[in-house]
């Protein structure tokens, strides 16, 4: 017995009239297809704590709508042990029904709040917040108030930034 996919089962519908298809697949129901999180393997959030400091976020973005969707605009809110980061982004990327994809983002660390993550970066309690804007060709549709907690940073330089912030509190 061979098993279909979700994505393919949907593609037999395709043949509907869009007002059947706008009311089987509401601006929700395309919300709830669309599967975000952090990417599962090697270093999925990193954050540099050089001289110039930064942070990389890969995430996982899955299209389990039977329409090509494409990623119009994002924002995500990163506390990074208690330290907020927040970035947009706004390059359209597009993704084909039943698509596993990555989505990078990389953010900006002012200095102040890179000594503050270099102080607390052991007490490593970050989540993120995201708000992400989806064109569709049935509906633009939103995707916001995903909470993803437990994410732990690979932290880089963060103990030398911290015994440089310590040795200047001596001097």
């Amino acid at each position: 017995m061979e098993y279909l996919s979700i994505t393919e089962i949907w593609q037999y519908l395709t043949w509907l009239p869009k007002f059947v298809m706008k009311r089987l697949f509401t601006k929700k129901r395309l919300a709830d297809l669309v599967i975000i999180d952090i990417r599962p393997r090697h270093e999925s959030v990193s954050v540099y704590l050089s001289n110039v400091s930064y942070y990389n976020v890969y995430f996982q973005i899955i299209n389990m709508t039977p329409f090509q969707i494409e990623l119009d605009r994002a924002e995500i809110d990163f506390s990074c042990v208690g330290t907020k980061l927040v970035s947009q982004y706004i390059k359209k990327e597009t993704y084909r029904p039943g698509e596993i994809a990555t989505l990078y983002i990389q953010g900006d660390i002012e200095s102040a709040k890179a000594d503050q993550i270099a102080l607390m970066h052991d007490k490593n309690q970050s989540y993120m917040h995201l708000h992400l804007e989806f064109n569709c060709k049935l509906h633009n549709f939103t995707k916001s108030q995903i909470h993803l907690d437990g994410i732990k940073p690979d932290f880089a330089n963060a103990e030398k930034r911290r015994k440089k912030l310590e040795e200047a509190k001596k001097a």
